[in-house]
């Protein structure tokens, strides 16, 4: 009994000494060592203290908050809060980024490889199906008469070769029957003056069975049978019954469509990729899902100095005659570029536009964690959705292609090379002023006065530069509108490329580096909506595209301000299938570039912008 009680006691003992243990681990330790181990998860996964994510605005780090949204200064989009500018930076130089996992998760991060592939460019044309002017023939009159009987009263109608289409009388037909019937008397004797007057008739396109009946009955005919020349449709018919026609008077125009021609109109910069024999495929909206095939016969050898663009011609088979004259179609042709050598391609979506430049974020491991580096790139011309570099990035490297805008966020906020910071020490662009040698006196402090002149110099030179951009982006931008208005694709082309220039040379990033962040994402969007439209091969896929723009510029006058003229925040719900679209005008009455002149009224004014000077 006693050494039960011992080895129950014993057993009671082990027991407290094993929950001493784990109570140690579990709840022991020093208090700096658990301190550290929360900051490592902070630091880790961008949490505060109680676990929860932490955002903060690129241009105005003292924002923090708990939960995703906009920027309640500049309303940007907030981003997670790194601490790229602090030790966990260490080890890369200013133009990299290094983030943890879940940094590059929560920024969605997505990257795609660099390839080297042969460079195929699609170029897609508008055109119009039209008659093959080599297969028209008129049917003329050849002497003077009167239109006795239509036989063809209508265009459109098919004929065959042979096929009477008038019957007309003339005097001068009967003169020269009469006087083949008299020189036939005195062929054996005068056969030069028999041959004369018949060959007059046979050039009158008089049939020779007409011409042998004449002879064999020796009587005229009063009324000769206009017949037709070729196999076709009769687009033109120029007479009626009891007219009088002249001799030269175009009477019927006949055209064969087995064959039609189908002409693009092709920008200057797309001329490189065409050639004389290359197969074209099109379509037409009157048999949607199917495509033709035509050889290209002809390039112009000049351009439209409005349009800026090259008529090229195709010859198209039309045996079931499916494609009619003045049908409008879009075409495709690939051609490869630089003569078939292979090229560096990136994806489209890898390229952020900043001005002149053009950078991406290679992606990359140091010591496990993923590193961004930014990339200045030279690029070629744009195939489909990739572009080929000409330098800046190798085949094999890896190139952000989603969350990069937030990755350049996040280089700005640590002071790294960005769109907005190009300096490789990683210091602010020019133009935001900290001082300078300049400005210090004597002693070595600064002078306050010369200081805030020049800051007041700076401000009031980028205001005036980026008021003046401002205002010819609205010039331009109204006078595309009103192309659209009156349904004119090709003069609202001319002012998008007029436009697209003024928004792609806009320095307007670097004039303003306290709004950068938001300006860089407007201007993003704004030319994505400019490229968009560049590809437009049709009114209603500009209009579509105009709606982007509109939508950007018009944040961008509200933003920021306008000292132009009034303005005019106007909508059309029935815009755009019905889905609804805005537009800027620079009157209150509406002129609607979506509906065009079908419904030019169609609209409201939202509200009035009034000029801010």
């Amino acid at each position: 009994m006693e050494s039960l009680n011992i080895r129950q006691v014993g057993k009671s003992a082990g027991i407290l000494v094993v929950g001493l243990l784990l109570g140690w681990l579990f709840f022991g330790g020093s208090s700096a060592d658990q301190q550290q181990s929360m900051d490592e998860h902070v630091e880790e996964v961008h949490t505060n203290e109680q676990g929860e994510v932490v955002y903060t605005c690129s241009m105005h780090p003292s924002v923090r908050q708990s939960e995703p949204g906009n920027c309640p200064i500049c309303g940007m989009e907030l981003i997670p809060a790194n601490q790229e500018g602090s030790e966990s930076n260490a080890g890369v130089s200013n133009y990299e980024l290094k983030m943890t996992e879940a940094a590059a998760r929560l920024a969605e991060v997505q990257t795609t490889e660099v390839v080297k592939d042969l460079a195929v460019k699609k170029v897609r044309m508008p055109g119009k199906i039209a008659v093959d002017e080599r297969r028209v023939s008129n049917v003329t009159a050849h002497f003077p008469g009167r239109i006795t009987q239509l036989y063809v009263d209508y265009t459109g109608a098919r004929i065959q070769k042979g096929e009477p289409l008038a019957s007309i009388y003339s005097p001068q037909l009967l003169s020269a029957q009469r006087e083949l019937l008299e020189t036939q008397k005195h062929k054996e004797s005068n056969p030069a003056l028999y041959q004369s007057t018949r060959r007059k008739l046979e050039l009158w396109e008089l049939p020779e069975e007409e011409i042998q009946k004449i002879e064999s009955s020796g009587e005229v005919i009063n009324e000769l049978d206009i017949v037709s020349p070729a196999e076709g449709y009769v687009l033109k018919r120029n007479i009626s019954e009891q007219d009088h026609v002249m001799e030269g008077t175009v009477m019927y125009e006949i055209a064969n469509l087995s064959k039609v021609w189908v002409t693009f109109e092709a920008y200057e910069s797309e001329l490189a990729g065409l050639a004389e024999g290359d197969e074209i495929t099109f379509t037409v909206e009157a048999y949607p899902g199917e495509t033709f095939e035509a050889e290209i016969t002809y390039i112009d050898p000049t351009l439209d100095p409005q349009s800026r663009t090259a008529t090229v011609r195709a010859e198209a088979p039309n045996p079931d005659r499916r494609l009619k004259p003045q049908m409008f179609t879009e075409g495709v042709i690939s051609s490869e570029i630089s003569g078939g050598k292979e090229q560096t391609l990136i994806p489209k979506s890898a390229v952020l536009w900043t001005g002149e430049r053009s950078v991406v974020y290679v992606h990359k491991r140091v010591n496990g964690q993923p590193v961004f580096e930014f990339r200045e790139i030279v690029l070629g011309p744009r195939v489909g959705d990739q572009y080929v570099v000409k330098s800046g990035v190798e085949a094999g490297e890896e190139v952000v292609t989603n969350g990069n805008f937030k990755i350049d966020s996040a280089a700005q906020l640590a002071g790294k090379a960005s769109m907005m910071n190009r300096n490789p020490d990683g210091t602010k662009p020019a133009g935001h002023n900290h001082g300078s040698m300049e400005g210090m006196n004597g002693s070595g402090e600064s002078s306050e006065m010369d200081n805030q002149s020049h800051q007041q110099t700076t401000t009031d030179t980028s205001d005036h530069q980026h008021s003046e951009h401002l205002s010819k982006l609205i010039d331009n931008y109204l006078v595309m509108k009103e192309a659209l208005t009156n349904d004119r694709f090709r003069e609202a082309k001319n002012y998008l490329e007029v436009f697209k220039k003024e928004v792609t040379e806009s320095k307007e990033m670097n004039e303003h580096p306290e709004h950068s962040a938001m300006h860089q994402k407007h201007h993003a969007a704004m030319v994505k909506a400019v490229e968009d439209a560049s590809e437009a091969r049709t009114i209603d896929k500009l209009r579509a595209s105009f709606a982007e723009i509109s939508n950007q510029l018009g944040k961008a006058v509200e933003n920021q301000g306008f000292d132009g003229e009034d303005l005019y925040w106007q909508y059309c719900p029935m815009a755009q299938n019905q889905e609804g679209a805005y537009w800027l005008d620079d009157e209150k009455a509406i002129s609607n570039p979506y509906m065009g002149q079908e419904m030019p009224g169609c609209g409201n004014t939202e509200k009035a912008i009034l000029k801010s000077k």
